[in-house]
């Protein structure tokens, strides 16, 4: 191989982790800032799950996602929560523009309130005991507790931001 094009092959090889790395839920510690995960986001759906076993009731609960760019970036939206059971920290009626329903679903029969609730900053606490992990569309798991023991943040980055819609 010409010293040229082998030193064309390094220099690309090097530059390569600069030219992005795709959409990611990027998750640090609060306070910190610290890196402790990237995990590829399928730039499609962008969302995420929130699965954990509630604290007092100790069955599932699940708190669904979606990130959506706005002027100030990318947001979180809760979307869903799932959950057996009444308790402390659970709905037990729906607010406006909210819905709450009884649903069988696979593991149970569980209440699923639908919302579009900002959360921003999104910021969990990943208590070992509850078992708090992220669960991706593509069913991948990352257990809070095994990369944190303070308070977890969440961001999307590199996601292909959307066209802006057309006014009429």
């Amino acid at each position: 191989m010409k010293p040229a094009r082998r030193l064309a092959l390094v220099a690309l090889a090097l530059c390569a982790p600069l030219v992005g790395m795709g959409c990611e839920l990027v998750l640090t510690e609060h306070r910190s800032g610290k890196l402790l995960q990237r995990v590829a986001l399928d730039p499609d759906r962008l969302t995420a799950d929130i699965a954990f076993t509630h604290s007092v009731l100790g069955t599932p609960v699940l708190d669904r996602y979606v990130w959506r760019h706005g002027p100030s970036g990318w947001r979180a939206y809760l979307v869903e929560e799932r959950f057996q059971g009444e308790g402390y920290g659970l709905a037990t009626s729906a607010g406006p523009g909210e819905t709450l329903t009884r649903e069988n679903l696979a593991g149970g029969t569980f209440w699923r309130l639908r919302l579009k609730r900002l959360v921003d900053p999104l910021v969990v606490l990943p208590l070992p005991e509850q078992a708090m992990r992220v669960v991706l569309a593509d069913q991948r798991e990352v257990l809070l507790g095994s990369i944190s023991r303070t308070s977890v943040e969440f961001r999307a980055e590199n996601c292909p931001v959307p066209p802006p819609m057309e006014t009429p």
